[in-house]
């Protein structure tokens, strides 16, 4: 829960001013904005990766876990070892660990690709693993800074839907950063509009996930879309 926060960086550069949202458990809230806005730096902050100037920034006790726009895999590591690390660098046993990390790898259609490096990966693949690599850590929270960004459309529309199933069966909170209205829309249970350093509009997305992809093709799905698209240029 953010209530009136700002930031504002060294150089002087206000970043955000007087954003109040909050996150409930159970919901998946989507920033969309153009470049440079703040989204990322709401992130940061949620995250604890950064502090607020002023406002105030509350959350409850919980695990965190963030994706980020590139998989951040470590080379080295197979796929299994990547999931596992979160475990390992948290004294967690290792069959137990090995356990958690078949499971949600399993979770993500990667079961048959454990032992495989990310260099044999495609890039949805590695995605993939980036997202069992959050969920193995079972979050409270997780925060997604624009992951499927860098991904072709058919990737980008199957990993869409994998991750509002898991996110129906997992039940975590969600923050959610991208430039897709499409994916905004489809993903989300509400869509906060960004303007320059503020939160201009909230779009409240109706339907319960996990949401059939199919949706995406509906008048009430364009009709939600158009309205995110349109607050958004006003916004801007």
């Amino acid at each position: 829960s953010l209530s009136g926060v700002g930031k504002v960086f060294e150089d002087g550069t206000e970043a955000l001013r007087d954003i109040s949202l909050t996150v409930e458990p159970g919901e998946l809230v989507t920033l969309v904005g153009p470049s440079g806005c703040g989204k990322t730096t709401i992130l940061r902050l949620a995250a604890g990766l950064d502090e607020v100037t002023s406002g105030t920034l509350t959350k409850t006790d919980g695990t965190t876990s963030f994706v980020f726009q590139d998989p951040t895999l470590l080379e080295w590591r197979s796929a299994l070892s990547n999931v596992e690390l979160i475990g390992e660098l948290r004294g967690v046993p290792r069959a137990e660990r090995r356990a958690r990390a078949l499971e949600v790898l399993d979770a993500v259609g990667l079961a048959d690709a454990s032992s495989k490096h990310p260099r044999q990966l495609s890039g949805g693949m590695r995605m993939r693993v980036s997202i069992a690599r959050a969920l193995v850590a079972q979050p409270d929270l997780a925060l997604f800074d624009e992951p499927f960004g860098a991904l072709d459309e058919i990737t980008r529309l199957s990993l869409q839907t994998l991750l509002q199933e898991l996110f129906a069966q997992r039940g975590f909170a969600a923050l959610f950063i991208t430039h897709s209205v499409s994916e905004a829309v489809y993903l989300s249970d509400r869509v906060l509009v960004m303007g320059p350093g503020s939160i201009a509009a909230q779009v409240r997305i109706p339907w319960e996930h996990p949401r059939p992809p199919e949706i995406r093709y509906t008048a009430e799905f364009a009709e939600l879309a158009g309205e995110v698209s349109r607050l958004l240029g006003e916004a801007s």
